[in-house]
This record gives C-alpha cells, sequence and structure tokens, in this order.
C-alpha cells in the first residue's frame, strides 16, 4: 500500500491542476481526464459521475452499453484510454476506497466483465495488444505483459523503470517501445521482457514514442520542450536531429509523410523536419492567433484529410492546414476544456471535454454534429 500511495499523490496533484484550470461552472468534472478511444463504429468515452466507459455508436452518439468493474462504484479510470482488440476491450481501472487497481477486460458489445489482472499501481496510460499479449504500465514504473489466452501474467516477463510510466507501449515486430518519467525511453523483448536498450533523453515523458515504420526513427517529447529522435535498432540518438519548443511537450508526435507535427504547452503547432528537426514554413501555428484561444495544448495532433487537428486547454478545438487555421470549435463561448486528443473517422472529429461531454465535428468543416451528454450523480 505505500507504494501506491507515495506514487499516487504526484499523479493527483497534477490531475487537480488540470482541474482547477477547468473553471469553476456548475457541471461536475470527474477526477480524471476522460479517455477516447474509437474501434470500427464503436467511440469508447469513459465519462460521467460515477465514472464509466460508455459505448457510444460512432455515427449516431446513441450508447449501446456502458462498463463499470463489478462494485467499484468508487473508482477512477483516471485518462487510461480503452484498447479494443479481437472482441475483447481492455481498460485500466484504480478503486480509490480499497486500492485495489488492474486491467480489465470487457464485451465490447455489451460491457459485461470478462475477467481482470491486478496491478501494483495506477494505470493511466491505454494499454497496447499484439499478438495475443496485452502490455501496459502503471504508476511505480512496472511493465506487465498479460497473455489474453490464459488471463495471466505472461510467465518470466518482468521490467521495471525508475520512475512511473504515464505513456502506453509501442510495439513494433519483436520489441517494446516504453518511454518514462525517468528519462529514459526502453526497448524490451516482447517474448521476454528483457531490456534490449535504453536511451537518457533530456527529460520526463508523458506520451509514448511514435515509430517511423518507414524509417525506424522513434520520436518522442519531454517536459523540457525538447522533442527527440531515436534509432529503433539500437537506441541511438539522431544525429543533427534538435528541436525545443518554448514550454512542455505532452503530447505523441504525429508523423505525415514528409514532416512531424508536435504541439506543446507554448500554445503552438509545429512542423519539423524529420531528420533535423528544423521547423518547417509557415509554421508554427499558434493558436493565440484566435480569439478566446490563447492558450496551452495538451492534446497531441491528429490527420483529419488534409487538415490537423487539436484540442487546446481554452476549450477549442482548431483544423490547421499549410499553416493556417481552417476552423474552429465552438464559434461561440467554449464549456470545458479540451485535454484528450480527438479521434478521427468516417469524415468526423470526436472531441471529449474535461466536463465529459462529446462532440461529433464534420472533419471538413468543423461543423457540429450530435452530442452525448454522460449521466451526472445527483
Amino acid at each position: 500500500m505505500t507504494k501506491w500511495r507515495s506514487r499516487l499523490l504526484p499523479v493527483l496533484g497534477l490531475l487537480l491542476v488540470g482541474i482547477l484550470l477547468a473553471g469553476c461552472g456548475a457541471t461536475p468534472v470527474a477526477e480524471n481526464w476522460p479517455g477516447l478511444t474509437l474501434e470500427g463504429n464503436t467511440l469508447y468515452v469513459i465519462s460521467g459521475l460515477p465514472q464509466r466507459v460508455y459505448l457510444l455508436d460512432a455515427e449516431t452518439g446513441m450508447p449501446r452499453a456502458n462498463f463499470l468493474p463489478q462494485g467499484m462504484e468508487n473508482g477512477i479510470f483516471y485518462w487510461s484510454p480503452v484498447t479494443a482488440a479481437e472482441g475483447t476491450a481492455f481498460v485500466g481501472f484504480a478503486d480509490t476506497t480499497s486500492r485495489v487497481a488492474g486491467l480489465y477486460a470487457f464485451d465490447p458489445e455489451t460491457g459485461q466483465e470478462l475477467w481482470h489482472v491486478p496491478a501494483d499501481d495506477l494505470i493511466l496510460p491505454a494499454p497496447a495488444y499484439a499478438n495475443g499479449i496485452v502490455y501496459f504500465g502503471d504508476s511505480s514504473g512496472r511493465v506487465y505483459a498479460v497473455d489474453v489466452e490464459t488471463r495471466s501474467l505472461k510467465p518470466g516477463w518482468n521490467f521495471e523503470a525508475e520512475e512511473a510510466i504515464w505513456a502506453s507501449p509501442v510495439i513494433d515486430d519483436q520489441r517494446v517501445y516504453v518511454a518514462s518519467m525517468d528519462h529514459h525511453v526502453y526497448a524490451l523483448d516482447a517474448e521476454t521482457g528483457e531490456l534490449i536498450w535504453n536511451t537518457e533523453v533530456s527529460g520526463a515523458m508523458a506520451a509514448p514514442p511514435t515509430l517511423d515504420a518507414g524509417t525506424g526513427i522513434l520520436y518522442v517529447g519531454a517536459f523540457d520542450g525538447r522533442a527527440h529522435a531515436l534509432r529503433a535498432d539500437t537506441g541511438e540518438l539522431l544525429d543533427g536531429f534538435e528541436f525545443r519548443a518554448d514550454n512542455w511537450i505532452w503530447s505523441e508526435v504525429l508523423v505525415a509523410e514528409d514532416r512531424l507535427y508536435v504541439t506543446s504547452l507554448d500554445g503552438r503547432l509545429y512542423a519539423l523536419d524529420p531528420q533535423t528537426g528544423d521547423v518547417l514554413a509557415p509554421y508554427p501555428f499558434d493558436v493565440s492567433t484566435i480569439a478566446g484561444a490563447e492558450s496551452a495544448i495538451r492534446t497531441s495532433p491528429v490527420l483529419a484529410g488534409e487538415n490537423v487537428i487539436v484540442g487546446t486547454e481554452a476549450g477549442r478545438v482548431v483544423a490547421v492546414s499549410n499553416g493556417q487555421q481552417r476552423w474552429t470549435w465552438p464559434s461561440g463561448l467554449p464549456e470545458s476544456p479540451v485535454y484528450t486528443t480527438p479521434v478521427v473517422g468516417e469524415g468526423r472529429v470526436y472531441v471529449v471535454l474535461m466536463n465529459g461531454n462529446v462532440q461529433a465535428l464534420d472533419a471538413e468543416t468543423g461543423a457540429p454534429g450530435w452530442a452525448f451528454v454522460p449521466p451526472q450523480a445527483n
């Protein structure tokens, strides 16, 4: 219990900052940053009070089912999004009363709990799935490998970083790449969990590295504002690559054809040369150029056709193309910050606000479609 307590406090402190920044409106705000995942025609949204995973029809926004671990009404999902694969959905969960944390598997059609595996500490990032194994890290720094067939930890698979893991693992063939708050990126053998290499970078990392499969380069941003490029086979830092924003990078790097896109808490969207890290004109795009949008960007950039989509702490969703604003939502006064990365599918951009409300937008124009407002406890 001591380990959980020591790791939990800084996490809650960080989340509290986000809650305070969200303002003091009348709508209740959950203690987490809502999770959002699109898989097929199902949108998984972690929202509401008490918190649940809502399974929404992505076309209509109608709820199909919901999931909450049995007997865990006091639990929190934090910002761990759902991962769905081969007929099963997986999510990290912690009950603050019983101090039980673990990975939970549930039916993506009915929301029925199937099984769970305990963890040592809070699970903040989304699990990753490959070849019948679910990989995830927790706030104690431990990385887990769970065999879906046996519903148990993979025998002999054991690795622990020096500090918490807030980023989802990235899987490539026979390797698992993990970014940690201890300033290290680790490459592990996917079968055994043995360390292949580790590379120290300039700061803590809360987002996973992005692998460019064509070049074999991993890109990752750090809390000191720097982005790093590492060779996936050796962990060697790419010579000549250098970039630093004016504030933390909390997001994933987006690899898109001949460039990288990076967001920062400095409120800018950058386009970078993937070999040098040089900023490409006409970027950076500064959200402060949009009235009422002057704020940090915590979300990762995502592509929707030719548009790069970002969400802002001020509650705006902005589409940018070639360094120019294409659309912004809402057109009026925002109701809540956007801390969770939007997801894109079938011509729509899906956004979940800090207050838990979900909005579907037209990816080309930003026109609002359906909206989902989760039930709130009285």
